[in-house]
Parts: structure tokens; C-alpha cells; sequence
């Protein structure tokens, strides 16, 4: 699992330059080490998110962990079949940099419901959770409290694209999504997700107070959650990382 993101967060890092994926794809399958022009190329594109801390006395770094966990929410959801209630429409990826400002994540859907508005969306807000207590509830009620807050600047941030993404009546539905999550509109929504330990994941349930920290989405199904456990968490995304840096 590790590989399968590693893979998929570089091709989407490297984009148009599809020669520096699949030289760093190569390089990492075949156990050779980059070198020369190639290396620096590949490594401008890893660098930001996945260089190795060298100091052992520095403070750990956190953006591995947190890029980590959002692309587990974005493959899953990618990976996620349509239902007989919604297709999805559109599916924003994990941003290139970890400090980067602006929503994690958005999904636009068409609704099948034959009732209700024709186009949805949903904002998320990706979370992880390494912490000693085992319990994600304060990462989770964080979480809705900031979209709360703000929601509608994470929203504006997603609006640029609208013209170079997509087109049509979808189109014209991103250029709304200010005024649609400001009203708690019927179209709008959100959701958390945390990526943790498996010991730290809910016993049973989870996101039960959602609709208490963000209450202007007060429309039934207008609020999502997911939590994503792993037995290690940390060590996985340090696996993750590995994988990336192999190469270089």
C-alpha cells in the first residue's frame, strides 16, 4: 500500500513531465540511485514534501504524516464506486505542499435522487492523528471547528480552477460555491477525515457532534466523515517517504 502511494503522489507531483516519473519510477524498482540532470529534476519535485531530516536532533517533521493522510483520503475516494444517489463529478488532489493555505479537498457530485439540487460538493478537511492517548476526538472536533471558521476562505481557494478544470454546468456551479457554503445551502457539505493508529480509531462511533461545531450545514446529509487507521501510522508514512527518496 505504501508503494501504491508513493507511485501515485509522484506522477501526480510530476505532472506534465512524465519523463521524471518514469525515471524516477525506474530508478526506484531497479535499486539505482538517480544521478547527474535527472537526479536534480526528480528531486525538485520530491523535495518539498519528502527530504530526509539529516539532523537527528531537529524536530520531527510533521508534513509526511499529514501529505500522507491525504492521499489516502483522495485514492480512497477515487476508488470509491458511484451509488444510485450521487456520480461523482470532480475530485481535487492533495495539494503539492504540505503548507500550502486552502481547503484539502473538494468533491463535486451530480445527484441521481431525482429531488433536490442537481449538483453538489463537498469541502474536506484532512486530518492525522499520532498522539499517545489514543483517542482522535479533539483532532476531529478541530477539524470541524476550522472549517467552520474557515470554511469560506478554503471554499474561495478552490474557485481558480473553475475555468481550467472543468467546463459547463459544472463550471458554472464552482463559480457559486462561496455563496452556496455561506448559506448552509442544500448543495453544500463537508467532511473530516483522520488518518491514525489503529489503536487509536474509534471502538464505535465517530463524528456523532459534527452537526454541534459547524452548524449552518444543518441539512440532512450535508456532513461526512472518515477515519483511516493503520496499524503504525507513523511508520507507514515514513515507509512512504522512504519510497519517494529512494531514487535520490
Amino acid at each position: 500500500m505504501a508503494w501504491i502511494i508513493a507511485e501515485a503522489l509522484m506522477r501526480q507531483r510530476c505532472g506534465k513531465v512524465t519523463h521524471a516519473f518514469d525515471s524516477w519510477r525506474a530508478a526506484t524498482l531497479g535499486g539505482t540511485p538517480l544521478t547527474g540532470q535527472r537526479r536534480q529534476l526528480v528531486t525538485a519535485f520530491a523535495e518539498p514534501v519528502f527530504k530526509p531530516q539529516i539532523d537527528p536532533a531537529a524536530k520531527p517533521h510533521h508534513g509526511v504524516p499529514g501529505h500522507v493522510g491525504e492521499w489516502l483520503w483522495y485514492l480512497l475516494a477515487l476508488e470509491s464506486p458511484d451509488t444510485p444517489a450521487r456520480v461523482r463529478e470532480y475530485l481535487t488532489p492533495p495539494k503539492d505542499n504540505v503548507n500550502d493555505s486552502g481547503g484539502d479537498g473538494l468533491v463535486i457530485y451530480r445527484s441521481r435522487s431525482g429531488t433536490g439540487p442537481e449538483l453538489l460538493f463537498r469541502l474536506w478537511e484532512m486530518k492525522k492523528y499520532t498522539g499517545k492517548d489514543d483517542s482522535v476526538t479533539d483532532t476531529v472536533r478541530g477539524a470541524w471547528d476550522q472549517l467552520s471558521e474557515h470554511g469560506i476562505n478554503y471554499v474561495i481557494s478552490q474557485i481558480a480552477w473553475a475555468d481550467r478544470e472543468v467546463s459547463g454546468d459544472v463550471g458554472i456551479f464552482v463559480s457559486e460555491l462561496a455563496d452556496l457554503w455561506l448559506e448552509g445551502h442544500p448543495s453544500s457539505g463537508a467532511g473530516v477525515s483522520v488518518a491514525t493508529n489503529t489503536s487509536a480509531a474509534p471502538k464505535q462511533r465517530a463524528f456523532t457532534t459534527a452537526h454541534e461545531r459547524i452548524p449552518h450545514l444543518r441539512h440532512d446529509g450535508q456532513l461526512e466523515g472518515m477515519i483511516v487507521a493503520i496499524d503504525d501510522f507513523p511508520d507507514f508514512a515514513r515507509h512512504v517517504q522512504e519510497l519517494v527518496w529512494t531514487a535520490l
